[in-house]
């Protein structure tokens, strides 16, 4: 008889535990999407506020989207004229964004404290006169990757964008305005 209540009170403990882990992965698993869905939303958004604003010549527009501790750097109105020296548009074509980004930030009861992005536009297709001085046009792509932190509660003035490359495809060209953390 205490052979079968040992064997019933096992398969219970068993079951709870099955169960319990089941329960626990499914919170992780539906936290998990819930960020991630979070995330490229959010990459979409902010991947279009600056495709705006280099493809409208928008240069204030694209300084706000940068946090205030980089926009105080010494360089960086001279970097932000370099990079829209750079980017040529005429005609803005259309872009390919990748909304998954690596990223990171900590987590407090399930609320971000601290997190940070590092999205990819993966091309912005534009139109700019030929240069061999004719009537033509020639299309250019730009390829432009970026650090934004989007949520520091402990530094507010770290929210924004920190630093933004737009690089030449298939060529060595780049500008960049602002650094990473730990550059």
């Amino acid at each position: 008889m205490r052979k079968a209540y040992r064997g019933i009170l096992f398969l219970l403990i068993a079951a709870l535990c099955v169960l319990s882990l089941t329960a626990c992965s499914q919170f992780s698993l539906n936290l998990i999407n819930k960020l991630t869905s979070e995330d490229s939303e959010l990459v979409k958004e902010e991947s279009n506020k600056i495709i705006r604003c280099l493809t409208e010549k928008d240069r204030d527009g694209f300084c706000s989207l940068f946090s205030e501790e980089t926009r105080q750097s010494e360089t960086f109105e001279q970097e932000v004229d370099a990079l829209f020296d750079f980017f040529r548009c005429d005609v803005y074509i259309k872009a390919g964004i990748e909304e998954l980004a690596g990223g990171g930030g900590s987590l407090e009861s399930g609320n971000r404290t601290d997190w940070y992005l590092r999205p990819e536009i993966t091309y912005i297709q534009v139109l700019v006169p030929s240069e061999n001085g004719a009537d033509e046009m020639d299309y250019r792509y730009y390829g432009v990757h970026y650090y934004w932190q989007v949520k520091d509660d402990a530094r507010p003035e770290n929210v924004g964008l920190h630093c933004l490359q737009v690089d030449l495809l298939n060529t060595d060209e780049s500008a960049a305005v602002g650094t990473t953390e730990g550059d």
